[in-house]
């Protein structure tokens, strides 16, 4: 019975989108965590991997990861941990659905539902850029996070060792 059993249309299938089949389900359980509960005003961003050894086409291999191989998660927290928002990680040959870097469409992505609310989101570096704490500003939420140095499109005022603080009036 259940070979017969499907979720999603595979006649229909976008091409290009690895995740397709269990994006509903993706969808519907961050209505659901979105539902029942508001976050306060600070949020986390970050990455998790889901163990998995099987087969998928979206499975990642991360070496410094305590599992190696598994599902890449892309995770918005709140306080005592609870998960708000989820967005899995289908690789890198994915649809893409803008030109801005990964980390950015990630955190905008995820935020969706926050922003315009005065939050501040806290990331570690591979999320944190110049790019993504100015369009976060054009829409009244405030950022924190390490900046790497060598990071594409870095003002060249921010040197090794200065520590620079901004401030928007909006």
């Amino acid at each position: 019975m259940l070979n017969n059993y499907y979720i999603s249309d595979n006649e229909n299938c976008p091409t290009g989108d690895r995740l397709y089949k269990i994006s509903p389900l993706v969808q519907m359980l961050n209505r659901k965590f979105q539902y029942i509960f508001n976050p306060k005003e600070k949020v986390c961003i970050d990455e998790t991997m889901v163990p998995f050894r099987g087969r998928l086409s979206f499975l990642q291999y991360v070496p410094g990861k305590r599992h190696k191989y598994g599902v890449k998660l892309f995770k918005l927290c709140v306080d005592g941990g609870y998960t708000y928002s989820i967005k899995i990680y289908g690789g890198g040959g994915s649809v893409k659905t803008s030109d801005k870097p990964l980390a950015t469409r990630v955190v905008m992505e995820l935020m969706e539902r926050l922003l315009n609310t005065g939050r501040t989101v806290y990331t570690d570096n591979f999320y944190t850029s110049v790019g993504l704490a100015h369009e976060l500003n054009n829409f009244q939420t405030h950022l924190v996070g390490t900046l790497r140095q060598n990071r594409k499109l870095n003002p060249k005022v921010l040197k090794r060792g200065e520590m620079k603080i901004q401030k928007s009036n909006t």
